[in-house]
């Protein structure tokens, strides 16, 4: 009689966080992804990094064109724009499994875009 491999776990993707989620925040918590897919998880990193920044840099590009000489609100408008981009960057996180859940997404999304269009309303 030969037994069942087992399968492993997959955590489901929830509305909160799971139980534990602070230990993503430590710098060991994505090393088992690293060693098995190094090269995967440099192309991770540079996803996370853009996933981070176009929002800035798209939102820095509309204020330019809409005010060429910005003045405080621009500084609102990035802060909401990298707060989008926190968003995104956790839908990146459900590769190595570290996703925070909708909520924080959700929530990303609704506050930094109401401190882009607060920004843009203002330029």
């Amino acid at each position: 009689m030969s037994k069942k491999p087992k399968k492993k776990k997959k955590r489901k993707i929830g509305m909160t966080p799971p139980r534990g989620a602070m230990s993503y925040f430590d710098p060991a918590s994505d090393e088992e992804f690293r060693k098995k897919y190094p090269l995967g998880y440099t192309l991770l990193v540079f996803l996370g990094i853009a996933a981070l920044l176009i929002p800035v840099i798209i939102f820095i590009i509309v204020a330019h064109t809409i005010n060429p000489e910005p003045d405080g609100w621009i500084m609102v408008g990035w802060i909401g724009a990298f707060i989008i981009g926190i968003g995104f960057f956790n839908f990146v996180a459900i590769i190595i499994n570290q996703y925070l859940g909708h909520l924080v997404s959700i929530g990303a999304f609704l506050i930094g875009g109401i401190l882009v269009a607060t920004s843009l309303n203002h330029l």
